[in-house]
């Protein structure tokens, strides 16, 4: 294992190129025709909304009339043989690697592992993809270096004959790349960070996390669609700035009234009783990303109040949490939170990624490596499908083996695009010690 680190760093620190070739597969008219039947129904729900509305609907059978699709803001897509795509990450290979060899071989830094399980995962894909016919060339650059920062890149000639700029970056970074990709009409994609750091009026950037309104959005309507109109307890932290971001959503969403419990400080057996029934399922909102504080709460939920039955929804970074990994650590607790990713080892798609790693790094791949293949399998499918302006077939997820994207624009109050976000979020279920994946 250690060689092969040896081997991955080394051979990134040499500028990395990986060619490919790419046969797409088709389901385009398949989904193209539920995307219009969705379009239809929602055209139909509308005119029964709103009935006065319908005298004016143009008719079906009105002779010579066409339906005049919308000018795109987009210039005409190039279709390529081959296609170039640049990655940057935060690799750290000044750090890693001096004089030609790695610093310390027995263990890697914790700020380098997601970037690197990321591009082993791009690696994978590349193989599949070369095996399938795709024809481009990869491109790797280690931002935390300042020879390959975003600044410098942009204001060299690093990114020409760019088709695809993927973006493992923390948001900071976004703005600067964003810009040069919209000024080129090159999409930049970012595949790591949940913010889109102020960019905007950018058709040309995708964010394929989810921010966090997005999740509290959905935890709003999967708390509904599960227990109608009710007033959970909401636990709630405003010493911390992503924790105030969270509780913000739900405070001015006004889509459920709570019951608010301040826990700066953990609160109290003698706090928390009043608010709690032994006859009734306590419904309880936690958005508290620390998933060290949560498991504090829920031990003391679990300890004080046993004979209590407990619901609780939290947030995407609570697939972290260890206990969750034990056996029935909280038996009188159901805990829910979402996430924007859903890989399963266990199908022929799984199993086919867990094996290619084992053979070719000798470990088991985690999410990290499972993200880094899929997006690269996708985005390099788009590109050989619809080439390199590809944004209005963002619907097209049959590249995309393991999770149901939803990319949508978010508009402005113009309706012009302002970017595009990943809108799907996987609603996972903990109950004595197993998961469930409920939507």
């Amino acid at each position: 294992m250690r060689n092969t680190v040896c081997i991955i760093l080394l051979g990134m620190a040499i500028a990395v190129m990986c060619s490919t070739e790419v046969h797409a597969q088709s389901r385009r008219e398949r989904r193209q025709a539920r995307r219009e039947a969705e379009r239809r129904a929602e055209q139909q729900k509308y005119y029964e909304q709103h009935p006065s509305e319908k005298a004016n609907r143009p008719s079906v059978h009105t002779k010579n009339t066409v339906e005049k699709k919308p000018p795109s803001i987009y210039p005409p897509s190039d279709i390529k043989e081959r296609y170039r795509i640049d990655v940057l990450a935060p690799l750290y290979l000044s750090e890693l690697v001096q004089d030609g060899k790695v610093v310390d071989k027995t263990k890697l830094p914790d700020k380098v592992i997601p970037s690197l399980k990321f591009y082993e995962g791009m690696v994978l894909a590349t193989d599949t993809l070369k095996k399938l016919g795709y024809k481009f060339d990869l491109y790797i650059y280690d931002v935390a270096d300042e020879l390959e920062s975003p600044a410098t890149l942009v204001n060299t000639d690093a990114f020409m004959g760019s088709d695809l700029i993927l973006g493992i970056l923390s948001s900071k970074d976004f703005p600067l790349i964003a810009n040069y990709a919209k000024k080129h009409h090159i999409n930049f994609v970012s595949a790591l960070s949940p913010s889109n750091h102020s960019v905007s009026d950018n058709p040309y950037f995708m964010m394929i996390q989810p921010t966090l309104e997005t999740h509290c959005d959905a935890v709003e309507q999967f708390i509904y669609k599960k227990n109608g109109i009710i007033t959970p307890l909401l636990f709630y932290r405003t010493t911390v700035s992503v924790d105030n971001v969270a509780l913000s959503n739900f405070v001015t969403n006004n889509a459920i009234e709570f019951k608010k419990v301040p826990c700066d400080e953990m609160p109290t057996r003698d706090q928390l009783l009043p608010l709690l029934s032994k006859d009734i399922k306590n419904v309880i909102v936690m958005p508290i990303l620390n998933d060290k504080y949560v498991d504090g709460i829920l031990l003391r939920l679990n300890q004080w109040f046993p004979d209590y039955q407990f619901e609780v929804w939290g947030m995407p970074s609570w697939d972290n949490m260890i206990s969750l990994k034990k056996a029935d650590a909280y038996p009188n607790i159901v805990i829910y939170f979402t996430s924007p990713f859903y890989f399963d080892p266990s199908t022929a798609s799984g199993q086919a990624v867990m094996n290619a790693y084992k053979r070719k790094y000798v470990g088991k791949a985690d999410n990290m490596v499972f993200r880094g293949y899929e997006t690269m399998l996708w985005y390099a499918n788009l590109l050989k499908r619809y080439g390199t302006i590809f944004n209005e077939h963002l619907w097209d997820t049959g590249g995309a083996p393991f999770t149901r994207y939803e990319i949508k624009p978010e508009t402005n109050e113009k309706g012009d695009i302002m970017y595009y976000e990943n809108k799907h979020v996987y609603l996972y279920r903990y109950q004595g010690s197993s998961y469930m994946v409920e939507q």
